[in-house]
């Protein structure tokens, strides 16, 4: 009997044992903490250029030397990326970092009006560019301007990245990617009326990178598309591909002052990478067109001359989009039927 309850007892302490004990914390037992979930990770864009680095493109379109490096009517950039993978990415992008823009009395400051001028990309397996596979990128019109040397001007900013969505089939993950940039406003047949690409210094030896002069604002097209190779600096022409996400722009606090025939607005944004802001107008709340420039960067305010938008009724909202491009608006707000003029006297003093 007494065997048998040694047994016994040998056998419980056994199976005790066994049983993992939780840490002490306190002087009291800490509950057994479940497994801790994988990090989820954060959804970002990815961007794919010539130079894995995109922050060098920092050459000519800041300021300083250009090296006639402009966008033109009769100058077309064109280069070649490997086969992109497209596997996780709901949306495509092609894209440009431009700057520089002229007025239309570039250099003096005379007529301060931004040279407007339609600027299109386009993307394909092969250097053969057609209006099957361009797209509108940008007008000059809302580029950062080039600063006057002996004046003042609104819009001077650095270099900008801009983008133009395209479809995801339009990317390939098995054949090269070839992008152009090319303007059809015949304003730009020089670097003096032109906008400026970025560019980046590369020790790369492939011939990825050639200047065609022979186009007259068509898509660079012909046996001789390749014309001229250009190698060492790289143009700032990307693809961004951007994944599934939930993230949200949110526009808070716009409102209005009117003033002496003036309108100012003002709002905040929250979001991650908020890339650009602008202001759009409507008279009837469903169709909206942008009315401001680009804003880049917070804080965010614009004024209109109320003579520039409209006598009639109209109603404002801000609009602003982030790196992902997640687009978000703000509440409208109604501008009212400006007040008439007062009538004249006919009073000569």
């Amino acid at each position: 009997m007494r065997t048998l309850f040694s047994l016994l007892l040998l056998l419980l302490n056994g199976v005790a044992a066994a049983q993992p004990e939780a840490p002490v914390e306190g002087g009291k037992p800490a509950a057994t903490a479940a497994a801790a979930p994988a990090p989820v990770k954060a959804p970002v864009p990815a961007y794919f250029a010539l130079t894995k680095d995109v922050s060098r493109f920092y050459m000519y379109a800041n300021g300083g030397f250009n090296a006639d490096w402009y966008v033109g009517y009769n100058n077309s950039w064109i280069v070649k990326l490997p086969p992109i993978p497209v596997g996780g990415f709901a949306k495509a992008y092609i894209g440009a970092k431009l700057g520089r823009a002229k007025i239309m009395s570039w250099p003096q400051g005379w007529d301060k009006t931004p040279i407007p001028g339609k600027i299109y990309m386009a993307v394909g397996q092969e250097p053969k560019f057609t209006s099957d596979n361009m797209y509108f990128l940008v007008d000059a019109a809302d580029l950062p301007l080039e600063p006057l040397p002996n004046d003042s001007l609104e819009g001077v900013d650095s270099a900008k990245w801009f983008w133009s969505e395209v479809p995801l089939s339009r990317v390939s993950s098995e054949a090269p990617n070839y992008l152009a940039l090319w303007s059809v406003s015949r304003y730009f047949m020089s670097s003096s009326s032109s906008p400026i690409i970025a560019a980046a210094i590369s020790d790369d030896k492939e011939e990825n990178v050639w200047l065609n002069r022979s186009i007259r604002g068509n898509p660079p097209s012909g046996e001789n598309v390749l014309e001229t190779p250009i190698s060492g600096i790289k143009p700032a022409l990307a693809f961004k591909l951007v994944p599934q996400n939930d993230y949200k722009v949110l526009i808070k606090g716009f409102m209005g002052e009117l003033s002496s025939g003036n309108i100012l607005v003002s709002f905040s944004t929250i979001g991650e990478d908020i890339r650009a802001a602008w202001i759009e107008m409507s008279y009837d709340k469903f169709d909206w067109q942008r009315v401001s420039r680009y804003m880049f960067r917070a804080p965010y305010f614009y004024s209109f001359k109320r003579d520039d938008l409209s006598g009639d009724m109209f109603y404002l909202r801000a609009a602003a989009v982030d790196g992902l491009e997640n687009t978000g608006y703000s509440k409208e707000i109604a501008i009212p039927i400006a007040e008439p003029a007062p009538p004249s006297t006919g009073k000569v003093e």
